[in-house]
């Protein structure tokens, strides 16, 4: 059984590379379309939000009159990046079985807040506004 501390550090790497990406690219692509800060603020609010939905439908309990979840992220096996992932400094040369990380639906769910944590820092910090 993997640490309580290494599983959060898995956890974390995670959440802040998929956030941090996909808000990334929200933003070029927003900029590339629209031509302005302002637009790549709304692709990022706008992929946050959808990633949100996305998280929370994946979170919630499997009703008890159903065998299995309409909206799942999980699988049986690890997908390519997450394996790279495990190579990150915290995770060096440390092995999390795959079945005993955290799931990928609350994943999703963190990394969506960061997706919207970035557009709300593109707004209130940095004056991203209309």
């Amino acid at each position: 059984m993997a640490s309580k501390r290494l599983l959060l550090a898995e956890f974390v790497v995670w959440v802040l590379a998929v956030g941090g990406l996909v808000a990334a690219g929200a933003i070029a692509v927003g900029y590339l379309v629209g031509g302005t800060l302002v637009a790549a603020k709304y692709a990022v609010f706008l992929v946050g939000v959808a990633l949100f939905g996305l998280g929370s439908f994946g979170i919630q309990p499997t009703p008890s009159y159903k065998e299995q979840k309409r909206v799942t992220l999980e699988s049986d096996r690890q997908a390519g990046f997450e394996a790279r992932l495990q190579r990150v400094p915290p995770l060096r040369g440390e092995r999390i079985p795959f079945d005993q990380r955290v799931s990928r639906d609350k994943k999703v769910f963190a990394a969506s807040l960061v997706v919207l944590g970035v557009s709300l820092v593109m707004e209130f910090g940095l004056g991203v506004r209309p």
